[in-house]
């Protein structure tokens, strides 16, 4: 599915089989690493990218080109990525659209500046976007729990920016910020389209020379302090009870594991949290696990009453105790394996979504195949998943609930 490229240049090529769809997609990031000191400056400049001649720009892609592109902020993992994406139909020719692309990226430096009104104006739409997370209260409480399930490590700090670090950003410091990327930082381009076009897409490497150095992933050390309960208040009807886990993520068979126990547990409608919780006690509105991307974690979240918060979040760590010493039945094992591989199966089936899987094996220095991943799967056995089960350490429990309530849960 994926051609890769075999050296570590500055700018890395990555070519998706994207033959049978209507269009192409380029999509260009920098990789940064996330950071709390840059964090929200590399957030502010993905809106003041967009908006520098908005108008100009959408008409100029519509117009001309039939297509849509976007510049945004991506979190994985403890990265963050400042990407710029166009997906235009494929009687545009490449050369045009890599020039348009390349035409967004670089006008800040031919025009040597960032118009003063536009980033005053993108940080008081961003304050009001922040500001604006703590209304989705399950989003809230997400970033809430991975940030206290993570606290010490570069996984907890927050991808959208913050608050408080918007008043000392100015559009000259903005400005060299962004300077400082085009010449330094590490670029990842992938293009979903037709093989042939490989030549045209390689020329973009030239708009970033260099070599960088071949770093050894290390994961950050996990602070080992016991679990810690967390009680946070909002203005709202339905509590939400959170729990983190570290778990163990060190090798790609490992992960596989962790994948296939967080499906079981609770990744379902028929896993065994959705089956014990909520159809046989009737104690949730709604219950899931799910895992962190590129992030040693898995989450349990349920919608609860708050009195029932303290029951819940026992039911969780007894269904956790089931798995550990009872495993699962071969039927649901191969069951649970048939979902996930007809999951991924549909990866091709979207140029969003292949793009979206192979950033994540290239960042984590795996450019794997979905048919190794799920090969990996397949491989996967009961012992693997009850070994995944017992690395789990339970670090938070987090409840957000109204603020009338005040049923004195421990």
């Amino acid at each position: 599915m994926a051609l890769l490229e075999k050296y570590l240049p500055r700018c890395r090529i990555f070519l998706l089989d994207g033959e049978k769809f209507r269009t192409n997609l380029f999509v260009l990031y920098f990789d940064l690493p996330l950071k709390r000191e840059t964090a929200t400056e590399t957030a502010l400049l993905a809106e003041v990218l967009k908006r520098q001649n908005w108008t100009e720009t959408s008409k100029q892609a519509e117009e001309l080109y039939g297509a849509l592109w976007d510049v945004s902020v991506v979190k994985k993992g403890n990265r963050q990525l400042l990407l710029f994406s166009m997906e235009g139909l494929k009687t545009v020719a490449v050369e045009d659209a890599i020039s348009f692309l390349k035409e967004r990226i670089l006008r800040p430096m031919a025009e040597g500046r960032f118009d003063e009104k536009t980033v005053k104006r993108q940080k008081a739409i961003l304050r009001r976007k922040l500001e604006g997370l703590q209304d989705n209260k399950r989003a809230f409480a997400q970033k809430r729990v991975l940030e206290e399930t993570a606290e010490g490590t570069d996984y907890a700090i927050s991808g959208d920016g913050y608050i408080e670090d918007l008043e000392e950003i100015g559009e000259r410091s903005l400005f060299l910020y962004y300077r400082n990327i085009l010449e330094k930082a590490e670029v990842k381009f992938f293009f979903c389209g037709d093989k042939a076009e490989k030549s045209k897409v390689l020329s973009l490497r030239q708009e970033f020379p260099g070599k960088v150095p071949a770093i050894e992933l290390m994961e950050q050390e996990q602070p080992k302090n016991g679990p810690r309960f967390l009680r946070e208040t909002a203005e709202m009807e339905q509590a939400r009870l959170l729990m983190g886990f570290s778990a163990d993520t060190e090798n790609s068979h490992r992960q596989a594991a962790l994948f296939l126990l967080n499906h079981l547990l609770g990744g379902s409608p028929d896993s065994l949290l959705f089956q014990n919780i909520r159809e046989e006690e009737g104690l949730c509105y709604d219950v899931k696990s799910y895992l962190e991307p590129m992030s040693p974690y898995l989450f349990v979240q349920a919608g609860i009453r708050t009195e029932d918060a303290k029951k819940t979040g026992k039911l969780v760590l007894k269904a956790i105790e089931q798995l550990k010493k009872e495993g699962v039945s071969e039927e649901k094992l191969e069951q649970a394996k048939e979902n996930i591989i007809r999951n991924y199966d549909g990866i091709a089936d979207s140029s969003w979504a292949m793009v979206d899987f192979f950033t994540e094996q290239v960042l984590q220095g795996k450019p794997l195949t979905t048919e190794k991943f799920l090969r990996q799967i397949e491989r996967t056995e009961e012992a693997d998943m009850i070994r995944a089960a017992n690395h789990l350490e339970l670090r938070v429990v987090y409840l957000l609930s109204g603020k009338e309530e005040n049923h004195g849960e421990e």
